[in-house]
């Protein structure tokens, strides 16, 4: 592999093509590392720990040692990401966690530690630049107490999103032990953002990257689904669930589920109605590459349930977004809620931009 393969990696993030919009721009769907909180957590973890890692190739683990190494900056300077985002046509992004840091194995009180860490270190970015990102949370999930407990320090802190893995440690998002937590985020308004972190069970996916080709979206369609057929929609009415890289498979082929539900018993100890009608408290972003998919989830779920997301920085992301989205066909106020104004309504955003008319 030669170096230029890292330089185009980095520079997917450049000018966009397309004439910046007439209205606000938001990224819901961007990652920040926060170094000190990995350097906390290291000493606790294993290789096991880390599921996309481990059924990862040795050709693909040197690969991406190259390309984190290569773009660090992006993921940690807010400077290099506002030159980005001011060459993309991008007004405010969502800052989360890069997943990899979610340390869910951690023991309670080195977890706290370590997600207050990741909470401060986005607070403070916040801070120094208000017009231009918004926080997005990090919970110590394996802990319930610990979880609730932060998830109100940063709803004071101005947060208005958390970021959750697929699974906690192995463990599916439907356990009944994450239901406090569910409760006190409907009650917050705080949105969780679901992005995978790896495939638990990735052996087969070890080879051509399929760990995180395939293995991403089938890890939020596994946990998507557990979520519904569990009862925490249904539980929980008020939840409202953000979805990156459009939901995963499962907004595509919903229809099989609520066939499943109409003619298996196991599909209803939890739920009384067909599992795409809870899709009504999810919403999907447009980290899916190929503008069709987007129309199809507008047409679908409605223009009002569709973000824009980018995955900046990582080389999987949506480069150029804003003529993405411009090579769909969404127009009007379609569009400009998909490119903005859904997330300033979701996440009660001070976006600040002077010519937007949207």
């Amino acid at each position: 592999m030669t170096d230029e393969a890292w330089v185009d990696w980095s520079e997917r993030w450049g000018p966009s093509t397309a004439t910046r919009p007439d209205t606000v721009t938001v990224d819901v769907h961007s990652h920040l590392k926060v170094p000190e909180s990995s350097d906390m957590a290291m000493p606790h973890l294993t290789p096991e720990d880390d599921p996309r890692t481990l059924f990862s190739s040795e050709e693909s683990k040197a690969l991406n040692h190259g390309f984190h190494e290569s773009v660090d900056d992006k993921f940690t300077d807010p400077a290099t990401r506002i030159a980005d985002m001011d060459a993309m046509g991008i007004d405010l992004q969502m800052l989360a966690l890069a997943p990899p840091q979610y340390f869910y194995t951690l023991e309670e009180e080195i977890a706290t530690k370590v997600a207050v860490t990741q909470n401060d270190r986005i607070a403070a970015v916040v801070d120094d630049y208000p017009k231009r990102f918004a926080g997005v949370g990090s919970l110590p999930m394996r802990h319930a107490d610990r979880a609730v407990a932060e998830a109100q320090r940063i709803h004071g802190l101005g947060f208005r999103a958390v970021q959750i893995g697929a699974d906690v440690a192995g463990i599916d998002l439907d356990d009944p032990s994450f239901d406090p937590i569910w409760s006190t985020l409907a009650d917050l308004g705080i949105v969780p953002i679901l992005h995978p972190a790896g495939f638990t069970d990735g052996a087969r996916l070890t080879e051509y990257y399929l760990v995180n080709v395939i293995g991403m979206p089938l890890s939020s369609t596994v946990a998507l689904t557990r979520m519904i057929l569990g009862g925490v929609f249904a539980r929980h009415q008020d939840l409202r669930l953000l979805v990156v890289h459009g939901g995963g498979y499962l907004p595509f082929y919903v229809a099989r589920t609520d066939h499943a539900f109409r003619h298996r018993p196991e599909l209803r100890h939890h739920i009384d109605r067909p599992p795409s009608e809870y899709l009504d408290q999810v919403y999907f972003d447009t980290t899916v590459f190929a503008p069709p998919m987007v129309e199809s989830l507008v047409e679908r779920y409605g223009a009002d349930h569709v973000l824009m997301g980018t995955d900046y920085p990582f080389d999987m992301g949506q480069g150029d977004p804003i003529a993405f989205l411009g090579g769909t066909n969404l127009t009007g106020e379609d569009l400009r809620l998909v490119m903005g104004q859904n997330a300033v309504r979701m996440f009660d955003l001070d976006v600040g931009r002077d010519d937007a008319t949207g």
